[in-house]
């Protein structure tokens, strides 16, 4: 699994606006200010989140994006799939987009022990990001600021 540009900004906006407090949207322009990511990159990116029922955007003086559920709700793991595809670092071991692997011409992939190391890694990396939040995450992000708050 290799986490492409549109899945780093992504996860980046969601806890941006995980980290609001109550209802409150955020136009496109804070939210790129806040995440440094360009705004037309940005509008795509929430386009699609829109479109998974992620987010939801109002228009309006008050307009902008906001979560379409509670963060704790939204998985990074759904979010990272949303964006980049299966978590499989092979499409040997993917559960959702296998394919064979010609490569090695396995002769029974049931045998294979590389397809087994692609499935135990694609495994840990899908329970990590499938138990991790964007709640969890704000929480740490508060906490980790605080600490910093008085630290100076």
């Amino acid at each position: 699994m290799k986490l492409s540009t549109k899945g780093d900004y992504a996860t980046r906006a969601l806890l941006e606006l995980s980290l609001l407090e109550g209802p409150r949207a955020l136009s496109v322009h804070e939210l790129s200010e806040r995440t440094r990511i360009s705004p037309k990159y940005l509008e795509q990116i929430m386009r699609r989140l829109r479109t998974a029922n992620i987010v939801r955007s109002h228009r309006g003086i008050n307009g902008g994006y906001e979560l379409a559920r509670p963060s704790r709700d939204i998985t990074v793991g759904e979010v990272v799939r949303l964006m980049d595809g299966p978590l499989a670092p092979s499409a040997c071991a993917s559960e959702s987009a296998h394919v064979p692997c010609p490569a090695y011409r396995c002769p029974t992939e049931a045998g294979c022990v590389l397809r087994g190391l692609w499935a135990n890694v694609r495994e840990a990396i899908a329970d990590v990001l499938d138990r991790t939040t964007f709640g969890q995450l704000a929480e740490k992000q508060r906490d980790a600021r605080h600490v910093e708050a008085y630290a100076i």
